[in-house]
């Protein structure tokens, strides 16, 4: 398992625990856990295109005080 995969079991079992605060990850269904899986990539995808999105943005005010100061 490679650290992304991990990420999203360790994700996966932390929505899975906040939903079903009674359940037990290694009991869950198949279907179940794949859900949550599914839940966790989409939301690691969510932080990866805001970190992208804030990361452009900072750069094109970067550039903008550049053109300011010169």
């Amino acid at each position: 398992m490679d650290q992304t995969d991990q990420e999203i079991e360790h994700i996966a079992r932390a929505f899975f625990v906040a939903r079903h605060e009674t359940g037990v990850w290694e009991t869950a269904s198949r279907v179940l856990k794949h859900e949550f899986r599914l839940y966790a990539r989409h939301a690691l995808r969510m932080l990866e295109k805001k970190q992208e999105q804030a990361w452009s943005e900072g750069r094109s005010v970067a550039a903008a005080e550049i053109l300011k100061a010169a």
